[in-house]
């Protein structure tokens, strides 16, 4: 079985500590963060990313700029944070919006607002799509289905929103590894083919989460270089590895790690106070990439996985 890796990063306007935007808006972490230091990083190791866009990103020409540069060496799509769609929208202090919260109508309209400002800022329609907070809910699949879109990447398993205000986003149950979702319930499996295809986050269970008490509080494991070392992100690509070859044969294996572009500048979000933290969370992706090399495992973008399942099953 081969094994892929995804590296799906969230692009914002610069954020600051407990994820405050910005005043006036500004797009460092494009500039810099994706031009300067994660595009290099990336063709080093002959990687492609997936850059999914929020709509203010896509609202300012600089960005748009370097963005266009990128063709053939990354794939864009979409991110939504619902404040900065239409209908109503605004430049929030922060973006404490559940996708899952919004009437269907309304999160339809916004959808279809930050698809429309994809296509004109691109000219093509995007194929991934990841919700802000991932907080995707009951419409959320099927109106993506219905724009067009092949992949969702917005399912965290052994995780849910409950105490960050979105219990309708649990995810504790869900597959691992890409599979057809139930476009009414994103955490379940279908029972029939549908035309778009979940490619959830890598997050593996704490390896505390089967002690009594304990085990409940413990957090999952997130392939993300935000925070760690680079053994432990490592650890957990190792674990999913492990977990799939046991619960799916002869199926390729997809890891898929997360993080934001603001991640990589000193004070553009909660995780680099910094120069020096910001280059630790470089050097993270910088060893995860180089173990991924090492072991033949093999780069693709998100859009890129429902085209790998289907030549698998031809």
């Amino acid at each position: 079985m081969n094994v892929y890796l995804c590296v799906s990063i969230d692009c914002e306007c610069d954020k600051g500590p407990g994820w405050r935007t910005q005043r006036p808006l500004s797009f460092i972490g494009i500039s810099q963060g994706i031009r300067d230091r994660l595009q290099p990083l990336f063709r080093r190791f002959r990687v492609k990313p997936t850059y999914l866009l929020s709509p203010e990103v896509m609202r300012d020409a600089r960005s748009l700029d370097v963005l266009a540069d990128l063709r053939g060496d990354a794939e864009l799509g979409t991110h939504l944070h619902g404040e900065f769609a239409e209908p109503g929208a605004f430049e929030p202090d922060v973006t404490s919006a559940f996708q899952c919260h919004y009437d269907r109508e309304t999160e339809r309209l916004k959808l279809q607002y930050l698809t429309d400002l994809f296509r004109g800022s691109f000219g093509c329609l995007p194929r991934s799509f990841r919700a802000g907070r991932f907080g995707i809910g009951k419409h959320s699949l099927r109106l993506l289905q219905d724009l067009g879109y092949s992949v969702d990447s917005s399912v965290t398993p052994h995780v849910d929103w409950k105490r960050a205000g979105a219990p309708e986003a649990s995810f504790r149950q869900a597959a691992t590894q890409p599979y057809q979702p139930d476009v009414d319930h994103p955490e379940r499996v279908a029972s029939y083919p549908g035309k778009l295809l979940e490619v959830p986050v890598t997050i593996r269970p704490s390896s505390l989460a089967g002690i009594p008490l304990i085990g409940g509080l413990a957090k999952p494991r997130w392939l993300r270089p935000t925070r760690g070392s680079i053994d432990r992100l490592v650890q957990v690509a190792q674990d999913e590895i492990t977990h799939a070859r046991s619960s799916y044969s002869d199926r390729a294996i997809v890891l898929n790690c997360m993080f934001h572009n603001v991640e990589v500048i000193p004070l553009a979000s909660p995780y680099a106070k910094n120069e020096s933290e910001a280059d630790a969370i470089i050097e993270r992706l910088a060893g995860l990439l180089a173990w991924a090399e090492r072991e033949g495992v093999l780069s693709l973008g998100l859009g890129d996985v429902p085209s790998l399942f289907a030549s698998l099953d031809s």
